[in-house]
């Protein structure tokens, strides 16, 4: 897989903010998180056509860096919203009076259409609707709008909307490999798309610039989040290693997931080959041949060696005396191969130790022990040229000598969102929160100070605060909780913050063709662009209708939920879902 991320380039964003954070980053002079960002918003009559975040720098002469950043991006965000609901606050709420007779007909005979759709989960389950006309704001259709349910994925279009913007559209993850003395650091942002091919690729930068023989030690830093790994409402027991439940860390691979491939072979017992290889990862193969369908499957589990994780004192936290077991059992013939995907018990050791082989298999050097630690702070300014003077020696705050090796830069963040709403990745979602978090509180990204920015950003939006009720940045959870109208004005509102061909809509499937939406509302000229949403007794479809010009014309938001005890499958959801969304574009025609 080819990445536009590799780069011998250090773009430098919310750079006071990252001091402050601590890492090794040099002070920059504040420049905007988003690119079209030079000055404050200060709210309507002044401004621009799509919000633009403050600069970062000390405005304040506070020192304080990230946090009054973070505060101040959030309140010129809320003024901007503020400044948009100025001109349209007389628009009426229902578009009633305002549509000739014939208009007004078409418009009863598609509330009539919904309704009789809705009356097909008689007492079953409860919904909350709403549906948008985006021209005018006129609220076309509204059953229990504020009524909040669980929304399941669709509440991730509410960590999405607010990474696009708060960190802006091109906001890219950085991931840097630094050496001090005979020591190497891996040093990671919060990266969520990093895979094997990527990373293999940066072994091979490093290897050509450093000589492995002088090194002795590869020191992963993820400090940038907490130490926090499994998302809460995940449970770490289930599904024996589920992908779908992986942990998240600042430092992370392949979704934090690893690939196991079992082969038939001559031999006694099927062969295990893994994706990506990595000290962290300790495999039992109990898998036999035999004839027949293979029954082959595997187990993740958490193993502790005693003792090992004393090395690092207390800021390893034991971490080092951590692995991944995987556990291989049933049967499989010998000409046979399967494919299995299981989740890691800790990204930064199983990335460290990833690296570590191939660093070691790209420079034809020793695989380097792999520890955990904070990576020496850069002083002073990096030069603006830096493509052309990498690797770059330099000092740290202590004095120290440190070499800047590489830096590798995610694509931009408009196209991960992309990735992440079309394939509804639970692990993109946690690492967009706590970046978040962690951007904009001075602190560590966790699911606390992640949840805090969330808060506040659905609040700004103008919405209540009690229809939002969420325990991870995934929707993963029994206890989310968010109103279809809500969810409604975040759409209608991302059409206007956001940048055209960055925006929200831009970055949700489309139906009949791509992700979730796949297989779904086929034969719809692809004028429909949504996230989907399913748990056990939940479901949930939001998004846009597109005119024939593919311009975005209505905002909806459908969320059913089961009563308890009560029988409701997902396929009858989905057909109320995509029968609500087939009136709407015969509606818009």
């Amino acid at each position: 897989m080819t990445r536009a991320g590799i780069s011998l380039a250090l773009v430098v964003v919310l750079g006071a903010a990252a001091l402050a954070c601590g890492r090794q980053r040099a002070e920059p002079g504040g420049e905007s998180l988003a690119p079209q960002a030079q000055a404050e918003v200060e709210g309507a009559g002044e401004s621009p056509e799509h919000f633009v975040a403050p600069p970062d720098g000390d405005a304040d002469g506070d020192g304080a860096g990230s946090a009054s950043a973070g505060e101040r991006r959030l309140e010129a965000f809320a003024r901007y919203v503020e400044g948009l609901r100025e001109p349209s606050a007389a628009a009426g709420e229902t578009g009633e009076g305002q549509r000739d007779r014939a208009d007004q007909e078409q418009l009863d005979a598609l509330r009539e259409r919904i309704e009789r759709v809705l009356a097909r989960l008689d007492e079953r389950a409860e919904a909350s609707v709403h549906v948008r006309e985006l021209g005018s704001g006129a609220v076309l259709f509204d059953d229990h709008g504020d009524r909040p349910l669980n929304p399941a994925s669709n509440h991730k279009l509410v960590t999405a909307a607010a990474a696009i913007d708060l960190l802006g559209p091109d906001y890219r993850f950085e991931t840097r490999v630094l050496r001090a003395a005979d020591r190497l650091y891996l040093v990671g942002e919060g990266d969520p798309s990093i895979d094997g091919d990527v990373l293999h690729e940066l072994a091979r930068e490093v290897a050509a610039r450093v000589t492995l023989a002088e090194l002795t030690t590869l020191v992963v830093d993820d400090t940038a989040f907490s130490s926090g790994l499994v998302a809460p409402g995940f449970d770490p027991e289930q599904g024996e290693g589920a992908s779908y439940v992986a942990p998240s860390g600042a430092l992370s691979l392949n979704f934090n997931t690893v690939e196991i491939v079992v082969r038939g072979t001559d031999e006694r017992r099927p062969s295990v080959h893994l994706r990506e290889p990595s000290a962290h990862l300790v495999v039992a193969n109990d898998a036999r041949h035999a004839s027949g369908p293979s029954t082959v499957a595997a187990r993740s589990t958490v193993e502790h060696i005693e003792g090992d994780g004393e090395q690092n004192g207390d800021q390893a936290g034991g971490r080092v005396g951590t692995r991944t077991r995987l556990e291989l059992r049933g049967t499989l013939a010998r000409d046979e191969r399967v494919k299995l995907r299981k989740r890691v018990a800790d990204p930064g050791l199983y990335t460290g130790g990833a690296f570590a082989r191939m660093l070691a298999r790209a420079g034809h050097g020793p695989t380097l022990a792999v520890e955990l630690a904070a990576a020496p702070i850069l002083a002073g300014e990096l030069p603006d040229d830096l493509e052309a003077t990498l690797p770059l020696t330099t000092v740290a705050r202590d004095g120290t000598p440190v070499e800047l090796v590489a830096v590798l830069r995610s694509a931009p963040l408009h196209e991960l969102v992309g990735r992440l709403l079309t394939f509804s990745n639970n692990f993109m979602a946690e690492q967009l929160l706590r970046t978040l978090g962690w951007r904009l509180s001075a602190e560590p990204g966790d699911w606390t100070n992640g949840a805090a920015v969330l808060r506040r950003y659905w609040a700004a939006l103008g919405n209540d605060p009690g229809a939002l009720a969420f325990e991870n940045g995934s929707g993963l959870s029994d206890n989310g909780r968010v109103s279809s109208a809500g969810l409604v004005e975040l759409l209608a509102l991302s059409m206007r913050t956001q940048l055209p061909g960055a925006r929200l809509v831009d970055a949700l499937p489309t139906a009949g063709k791509s992700g979730t939406l796949g297989d779904r509302l086929t034969g719809t000229d692809r004028r429909i662009r949504a996230k989907t949403g399913t748990l056990d007794g939940v479901s949930a479809l939001t998004g846009f209708i597109l005119d024939r010009e593919r311009e975005p014309a209505i905002a909806f938001s459908i969320v059913i939920n089961v009563v308890e005890g009560a029988k409701f499958g997902a396929a009858a959801r989905h057909a109320v879902e995509d029968d609500i969304v087939r009136a709407l574009l015969r509606y818009v025609g």
